[in-house]
């Protein structure tokens, strides 16, 4: 179903399907037709292309999806982690986005399944270095990369620019849908330019 809503052709296409087939059955029922069983095979020849159509192109939707490949996250576990990644990335010139995760946070998997992959923001994120800290387990060194970051809030984005400053005012707490994390994402290369 959530194909379906994010392809609004086909969910209309099937809606009109679906009002077709329930009009012309309640038709068929209420008039006297003489050739009822002809319209009635008619329309078992409509839905059944209908579904043929709708089920090709939903299985071909599904393996475009498949071949945008999402961004890959290098996992850090304490300050030193993320000490040696940003110096890594300052070296390449290559700024940063850092994850702040958890399992539990609803807002964190949706930003892993829905936006991260999507095709606009994966290719603008194929510019950054991308880390992830996952504090689900709440291990003293969570808690002390969670401090020293001010991270109060999931799921937190953190930003560094190409020659490893952090980039306050881009930082993210909350969720945003992949247009506007696109937006923000294009706000910070010009701002690093």
């Amino acid at each position: 179903m959530m194909l379906l809503t994010n392809y609004p052709i086909i969910m209309a296409i099937t809606i009109i399907c679906i009002l077709l087939s329930c009009g012309t059955l309640w038709f068929i029922c209420r008039h006297p037709i003489p050739y009822k069983g002809l319209y009635s095979i008619g329309l078992g020849i409509i839905i059944g292309l209908c579904s043929i159509f709708l089920f090709t192109t939903i299985k071909h939707l599904e393996r475009q999806s498949q071949l945008i490949s999402a961004p890959t996250f290098i996992s850090i576990q304490s300050i030193d982690d993320l000490e040696l990644a940003l110096a890594d990335a300052a070296n390449q010139h290559k700024p940063v986005l850092l994850d702040v995760t958890a399992d539990w946070c609803a807002p964190c998997i949706a930003y892993k399944k829905e936006v991260f992959p999507s095709p606009y923001v994966a290719k603008q994120l194929a510019k950054y270095t991308l880390l992830e800290a996952n504090v689900t387990a709440n291990t003293p060194q969570d808690l002390a990369l969670m401090k020293q970051l001010n991270v109060i809030g999931f799921p937190t984005l953190l930003f560094w620019d190409n020659n490893g400053n952090q980039a306050t005012k881009a930082r993210v707490t909350g969720f945003m849908d992949a247009s506007k994390f696109s937006e923000h994402l294009h706000q910070q290369a010009q701002l690093t330019q």
